[in-house]
């Protein structure tokens, strides 16, 4: 047994260590950020279970339309994360340790001061916002509803803070580090969900304290953890604060911002657009589909996460074979996990029955359709990463752009005559036509210096 665990160990250190010093850098990570992921995939799929048994299935479909419509406050991070990470990169790379503490300092300053006047500003708008009809929600539920926003926007707020910690730790590609803040956390909520369960009853409001005091409780360990030992020379003073340094930080942020404006826009609409349509118990049968498929994102995503900051390393040193090759291989990686989707798909009716029993139906074709928008989502963000490395992203977003302003109102409309599966036709065709392929060319043309106009931006 013994020799077994021996040669297991020494295969493994050999494949993760070989190859270039990047390559080998994001394989460690990969290898990592794989079983915290398998570990936060077991604890997510065992808390809809416990969290629809606590709450319902109608309950439980509003909270996951509440915490949509609560991400749309993510619009106010105006880029200053994304463009931190890329400054603070360059800033690494080129040794210039003052100014990225100036970056840390200023980027953490000037974001809790956003956030504040956005907290004041949401809290103050919710009271004034008729939640049941928006949510389509019973008319008993309205001050619940209210608290439970009120306390979603201000653990968001906190979270959006503290979260410039992860920004910081893929920037020194360590993402496997973040990972396992993530995994504590989902730990941490899986206990608490089940004391809540045995020692009160269903309660919208405690689920959302509940979450948002475990998400803030393991981001102060994981911001005290990082700046004490791994980042110790750029924690953030405020004698570093310089405001000046923020328009620089924001001008390579800006196209992530509209970016993930868009993104948002697209993603998150999704559950308001059912809830308003077709009401909360559809938005849990839709939300049990797309959870089940999220484990092909999930896994992409830990594989995709070492390289906007490798590609961005390699941009700095012109490093152009090992981009190509890593392209390559991630090409790879999204038709394999295309195979292992269809796979799951065909699995799903019996996942299901195991999962979640009889408390919700799941029709097979929704389950097919959010394969697809899966898939096309995992394509998607592949070049989009590997783009804000290249710090190219105009097309991107011009490209977005129009996919998202066509979406909304064909979605209403599909879904308002077909139902659910109108909505995730949508979801799946229109980007299919208008992303799926620019940033194949993009990348290529980039890669192989071939890139002129707007190719080049």
């Amino acid at each position: 047994m013994q020799n077994i665990t021996s040669y297991i160990y020494s295969f493994v250190y050999k494949h993760v260590t070989s190859g270039h010093i990047r390559t080998a850098r994001a394989k460690k990570n990969i290898l990592v950020m794989f079983i915290l992921k398998g570990i936060s995939i077991l604890c997510s799929f065992f808390m809809v279970p416990i969290t629809i048994g606590y709450v319902s299935s109608y309950e439980y479909g509003i909270w996951l339309t509440i915490s949509s419509l609560i991400a749309w406050l993510s619009f106010f991070d105006i880029g200053i994360g994304n463009g931190l990470r890329n400054k603070f990169i360059e800033c690494v790379e080129k040794r210039d340790f003052l100014k990225a503490r100036i970056y840390v300092s200023t980027a953490y300053a000037f974001i809790a001061i956003i956030i504040c006047i956005v907290w004041v500003l949401a809290t103050g708008a919710s009271f004034f916002i008729d939640w049941v009809t928006l949510l389509n929600a019973k008319p008993s539920l309205e001050s619940e509803l209210l608290y439970t926003i009120i306390i979603a926007i201000t653990n968001f707020s906190v979270l959006f803070v503290l979260g410039l910690n992860r920004t910081l730790l893929n920037a020194i590609q360590k993402p496997a580090l973040a990972s396992i803040f993530d995994t504590l956390t989902q730990i941490l909520f899986c206990l608490v969900l089940l004391i809540l369960t045995k020692s009160t009853t269903g309660n919208l409001i405690y689920l959302a304290l509940s979450m948002g005091s475990t998400s803030i409780f393991i981001l102060i360990i994981s911001n005290i953890w990082t700046f004490k030992h791994l980042l110790k020379q750029y924690t953030p003073s405020i004698k570093f604060v310089k405001f000046s340094y923020a328009k620089e930080i924001m001008s390579q942020g800006v196209m992530f911002f509209f970016l993930q404006i868009l993104a948002i826009a697209f993603y998150q609409t999704n559950n308001l657009i059912i809830t308003h349509y077709l009401g909360p118990d559809e938005v849990t049968v839709y939300n049990i589909a797309f959870k089940y498929l999220q484990i092909l994102p999930m896994v992409f995503g830990i594989i995709l996460a070492p390289f906007w900051s490798a590609f961005a390393e390699a941009r700095v040193n012109e490093d152009y074979l090992w981009m190509k090759q890593a392209r390559k291989r991630l090409m790879q990686s999204v038709l394999f996990l295309a195979i292992l989707g269809l796979l799951m798909v065909l699995g799903s009716p019996l996942i299901y029955r195991i999962w979640i029993k009889d408390v919700v139906a799941v029709p097979f074709i929704v389950t097919v359709l959010v394969f697809l928008y899966q898939v096309l989502n995992i394509w998607a963000s592949l070049w989009t990463q590997l783009l804000a490395g290249l710090g190219k992203m105009k097309l991107q977003v011009i490209c977005s752009s129009i996919c998202c302003l066509s979406y909304v109102p064909i979605a209403c409309t599909l879904c308002n005559i077909l139902g659910l599966t109108g909505l995730l036709i949508a979801s799946v065709g229109i980007p299919l036509i208008c992303t799926s392929w620019f940033g194949v060319i993009q990348v290529d043309k980039l890669l192989n210096h071939s890139a002129t106009g707007i190719w080049a931006k």
